[in-house]
C-alpha cells in the first residue's frame, strides 16, 4: 500500500499544479459539522492523492472519522476513497482497498 507522509503545513502547501480543485458532485455528502471546515481542505487533500498518482477528479463525499483523528474522501462517483490519518502528528494518505 502507497503511503505518502507530510507534516500538517506541507498539507496547506502542496503543489498548485496537483492540488487544483475538481468539481463537487451534485449529490455529495461533505461534512459541515464539528468545527472542521472540510471544504477548505478539498484542494490540499485532492493535492495529496494525486501526489502519489492517484485520481480524483471529482468529490463524492469528505467525511471525518468516528473513532480517531482523520477524514476521508471519496472520488469520481464514489468509485475511490483515501483515507487520511494523523499519525503522530503527520498526515497519511492511504487508497482504501
Amino acid at each position: 500500500m502507497k503511503k505518502l507522509t507530510f507534516a500538517i503545513a506541507m498539507l496547506l502547501s502542496v503543489s498548485s499544479a496537483w492540488s487544483q480543485s475538481p468539481p463537487i458532485e451534485a449529490d455529495a455528502h461533505i461534512n459541515q459539522s464539528g468545527g472542521i471546515n472540510f471544504p477548505a481542505l478539498i484542494e490540499p487533500a485532492v493535492g495529496m492523492i494525486r501526489a502519489n498518482g492517484w485520481r480524483c477528479d471529482s468529490i463524492s463525499a469528505m467525511l471525518p472519522f468516528l473513532m480517531s483523528r482523520g477524514f476521508s474522501v471519496t472520488c469520481n462517483h464514489y468509485s475511490y476513497t483515501y483515507n487520511f490519518e494523523d499519525k503522530g502528528g503527520d498526515w497519511v494518505v492511504s487508497l482504501d482497498d
